[in-house]
């Protein structure tokens, strides 16, 4: 887990001893189906008939299981989503292969009906449970909390790879490769300043996993979608219209990863000032419904009628999969380092992203997009509290957000949201 406080030396931790690993349990079941039942095979069920309604001797439908994959990935939901992007390349290795993804209740919502991921489990005491009497090929943990680490441990398996948890009860890298991810988390040094991969290009080396530039992806389900539409368009939006979502919060974890209100107010003002046709939806949680009620009323002070219409507000009380949605009518994003980021980048959209204290050579736009980076003396920090008189915010001016999301609204009418790369802009 990061820290918040001072800088640290880039020194590298002492050696840890090898951690304990459950190996494998003998199979329990034949090659071949020539029983009754074949707990192997994708179609089995066990409390049901499967698809195909019969008993397993003789099936022609068999269809084994080749490699059997546990990923366990709790942590914030922006990272939960980000660390999607390992699939594509496990299903190249392993075509057959069964995934199972466990996950908080909040990332199980969101990634639930992946088309990769064939069970999604909810972290808890029960599944925790079930999965200790099951066999994987691999286990992959990449988180670095307690909790995670030793349900990796727990679990009968080939290979473990990631992150686990050693005798005394800390976290710990499985595997070679997962060393410089992991000591990414113990120096200051080393993840402010000497690291210049990408959060997508770490994760596939800590795994062993060749990075071909793949971006994460996100399921958004028919009916789910029409919904959100329906929604939009009872609230005023006009389907087919440029639309600009605009993302106010960022949670509580660490300060000023989101502009106040009053700076987004002059960004929309000057955005709508410029764009006569563009709609603005103002997306954010339960926790946002004061600053977007602030934003509204700020606005209404300034802009004539018609162009107050063109903000439209859906609402802030919708589950994680309807937030997605909402977001998938959008086609440019603006918004700090937080989970509609990556929700943004998941569905292919532009993304203007301002990154303040975090680190911005972790965040990956898939050339879609552009960073305005915040670079203060003292940033980045990933402090709770700025004890700078909010540096971050104040070294970007609102005229660079509004340029920035003028030319990414252009790139979206011309290229038809085809990849563009845009720079990197750094204030100062």
């Amino acid at each position: 887990m990061r820290r918040d406080d001072s800088v640290t030396s880039g020194i590298s931790p002492p050696s840890a001893p090898p951690p304990r690993v459950r190996l494998a349990r003998r199979e329990i079941s034949p090659a071949t189906p020539l029983a009754d039942i074949a707990p192997d095979c994708r179609h089995y069920r066990g409390d049901k008939p499967c698809i195909h309604n019969r008993l397993c001797n003789g099936c022609q439908n068999y269809d084994p299981f080749a490699h059997r994959v546990c990923i366990i990935k709790l942590g914030a939901l922006g990272d939960v989503i980000r660390t999607l992007c390992i699939l594509p390349e496990l299903r190249r290795r392993h075509a057959e292969a069964h995934i199972t993804w466990v996950s908080l209740p909040a990332g199980c919502r969101m990634i639930q009906g992946h088309p990769l991921i064939d069970r999604v489990l909810t972290f808890d005491p029960m599944t925790a449970l079930m999965l200790t009497q099951e066999n994987f090929d691999t286990v992959i943990c990449l988180d670095k909390e307690p909790q995670p680490c030793a349900l990796a441990m727990s679990l009968f398996a080939k290979r473990k790879l990631g992150v686990g948890l050693s005798p005394q009860g800390t976290p710990i890298p499985l595997n070679t490769e997962a060393e410089p991810y992991f000591n990414l988390g113990l120096s200051d040094e080393l993840k402010f300043r000497v690291n210049q991969q990408s959060y997508p290009k770490l994760v596939h080396e800590a795994l062993g996993l060749t990075w071909r530039g793949d971006r994460y992806t996100l399921p958004v389900h028919g009916s789910l979608r029409d919904r959100a539409r329906l929604l939009l368009v009872n609230r005023g939006w006009q389907p087919g219209v440029t639309t600009l979502g605009v993302n106010v919060g960022a949670g509580d974890v660490f300060a000023n990863k989101m502009w106040p209100a009053g700076r987004i107010v002059e960004v929309l003002t000057q955005v709508l000032d410029r764009d006569s046709t563009l709609q603005v939806l103002l997306l954010g949680g339960p926790r946002e419904r004061g600053i977007i009620d602030q934003i509204l009323h700020e606005l209404s002070q300034s802009l004539p009628l018609p162009t107050m219409q063109r903000v439209i507000d859906p609402g802030c009380e919708h589950e994680e999969p309807m937030f997605a949605a909402i977001i998938e009518a959008c086609d440019v994003l603006f918004t700090g380092d937080t989970m509609a980021m990556h929700v943004g980048v998941a569905l292919a959209k532009h993304v203007v992203a301002y990154l303040g204290p975090t680190c911005e050579q972790e965040i990956d736009l898939y050339g879609r997009g552009e960073k305005l980076v915040a670079r203060p003396d003292c940033a980045p920090c990933y402090k709770r509290r700025c004890d700078h008189a909010d540096a971050c915010i104040n070294s970007i001016e609102p005229a660079a957000a509004t340029a920035a999301i003028l030319r990414n609204i252009a790139a979206r009418r011309q290229n038809g949201g085809r990849d563009i790369s845009l720079p990197v802009r750094r204030a100062g």
